[in-house]
């Protein structure tokens, strides 16, 4: 038993993640920050797990967040930038398309696509017998639907361009859309050619190929039978070209004794006389469901070396090549696109199955209107699906949601000898008996705001610190965080060293989930 599962499956995954985002009723995500207070080693922070306890350690340590909109997520897949000297793997139908998308260091060949230095992205189509790419592509070209040709032999499709203010744009990675429709990335239908032929590969080059000038005698118009002056290298089904010869003829058959041969076609104006006037070579034949596809083929000796597509069919979902001449035993094959063409859908041909989430922290002020403060730092933020208000059983709704959240208890005390940042505070007996705890994350001169908060506050008893005000004051009133700890899901977590949030600061988060 032989099976596998599709990159297509983790793309499906990907773009579903995605679309959750714009769905009448989406489900509600936020980006948070957390974890104010230092690492047991702050060069090292600790190694972030997917277990129960750690999420219930995160949700003590958050104190801020914002909401997750269709704007904020896209499709994404690794950048590879075009260099110079670099040999690129070609499309090809037969071959796994993981295979494709990633490097062989051992052939030393780079994925299949590129992106240009103008931010346009190309799929590789025809890599000149695994040469060395020397020239850069460059344009659209869509009066010849995207296809372009470089002098170093490379044949690529352009598939789109990524604007220079595209917010999922990174060094390591890059946007990709799902169909021509998206205008934002410069794409056009005219791109996606169903059934497009536009390379094919020699599988055997065979032997006893040549490829000649021959003499003809004069002719004139509306002629199939023309007089040669010999028949050495000549076969039935090579290629004729010559003036007065039509395009894509081919000798029918060959009369050795006249020194005649037959053409497929007759000949549309006189030709003919002294000298080599015609040329016969071995002729491609693409025998398929699309039209219009001619090739040539370039000898190596008396080998088949290269075919080049010179015109591009449409329409073949199956297309077999044989080839004529004086040689035997060549062999090639056609290699097609995915169904309604390339650039259709870029972002399943290119494996897209990471999403981006990229929002910015600080877009209305550097404290979001004072719900997340400025007068600390982080090391940790992440991804939150669907939280409950706080004392609620059931999750936010579009109608419920905040933009911006705080998730710090703020508490109102007394007028009294201030706390200091990240310092331990308490209600009990002292700092190692307590009946309510937190760390302080800010301060005013009447509000405090914790997280880390365990236990139950009693209102009208001190509030003492651990370090600084040790006398404490006395507790006025409390304002619960935005959501109820523990609920909806964590998605993504990233622990990283210390980042320090100060006025006029906004924190630009861009973090990819892979599937």
């Amino acid at each position: 038993m032989s099976d596998y599962t599709s990159e297509k499956l983790a793309f499906n995954n990907a773009e579903q993640f995605k679309e959750q985002f714009y769905e009448p009723t989406p489900d509600i995500g936020y980006v948070f920050l957390g974890r104010h207070l230092n690492w047991p080693d702050e060069d090292s922070p600790t190694t972030a797990t997917d277990t129960v306890a750690t999420e219930k350690d995160v949700w003590l340590n958050m104190f801020g967040a914002r909401k997750v909109t269709g704007v904020n997520v896209e499709l994404v897949t690794p950048r590879r930038n075009w260099a110079t000297g670099k040999k690129y793997k070609e499309f090809d139908d037969t071959v796994d398309i993981g295979d494709l998308l990633t490097a062989n260091t051992t052939s030393g060949l780079q994925p299949m696509y590129v992106m240009t230095t103008d931010r346009n992205v190309y799929l590789c189509l025809n890599n000149n017998l695994s040469a060395n790419s020397t020239v850069e592509p460059t344009g659209q070209n869509l009066s010849a639907n995207g296809n372009i040709s470089t002098a170093d032999g490379y044949k690529w499709k352009y598939l789109y361009n990524v604007r220079p203010s595209s917010r999922f744009l990174t060094d390591n990675w890059m946007p990709v859309p799902t169909s021509t429709s998206q205008l934002d990335y410069d794409v056009s239908s005219t791109v996606a050619v169903d059934g497009e032929l536009s390379h094919i590969i020699v599988t055997g080059a065979g032997s006893g190929y040549i490829h000649s000038g021959i003499t003809v005698s004069a002719f004139a118009s509306g002629c199939t039978t023309l007089t040669v002056a010999n028949t050495t290298n000549l076969s039935a089904n090579m290629a004729i070209t010559g003036t007065g010869i039509a395009g894509s003829s081919h000798i029918t058959s060959i009369d050795a004794l006249n020194s005649q041969i037959t053409l497929s076609k007759s000949t549309t104006s006189a030709g003919g006389g002294t000298g080599n006037n015609a040329t016969v070579s071995t002729r491609v034949f693409i025998d398929g469901d699309g039209t219009g596809a001619v090739g040539s083929v370039t000898l190596s000796g008396n080998t088949i070396s290269k075919i080049t597509v010179d015109v591009k069919g449409t329409g073949y979902s199956r297309a077999n090549v044989s080839l004529f001449g004086t040689g035997s035993s060549a062999t090639a094959r056609a290699v097609l696109p995915p169904k309604y063409g390339h650039g259709y859908n870029s972002a399943k041909q290119l494996g897209a199955k990471n999403v981006m989430i990229s929002t910015r922290i600080g877009q209305i002020d550097t404290t979001e209107g004072g719900l997340i403060s400025a007068n600390t730092s982080f090391r940790q933020y992440g991804l939150l699906r669907n939280p409950h208000k706080y004392g609620n059983s059931s999750p936010v709704t579009s109608s419920t949601a905040n933009n911006v959240i705080s998730q710090t208890t703020d508490i109102t005390v007394t007028s009294g000898d201030d706390y200091e940042l990240n310092e331990f505070v308490f209600q009990g007996a002292d700092s190692a008996n307590t009946t309510f705890s937190g760390h302080v994350i800010d301060f005013t001169s009447t509000v405090v705001k914790l997280t880390n908060v365990k236990g139950s506050l009693t209102l009208g008893e001190v509030l003492k610190g651990a370090n600084t005000n040790t006398s404490g004051r006395t507790t006025v009133s409390v304002q619960n965080p935005e959501f109820q700890t523990e609920t909806g899901d964590i998605l993504y977590l990233d622990n990283i060293t210390k980042i320090q949030r100060t006025t006029g600061q906004a924190e630009n988060l861009k973090f990819v989930i892979k599937f």
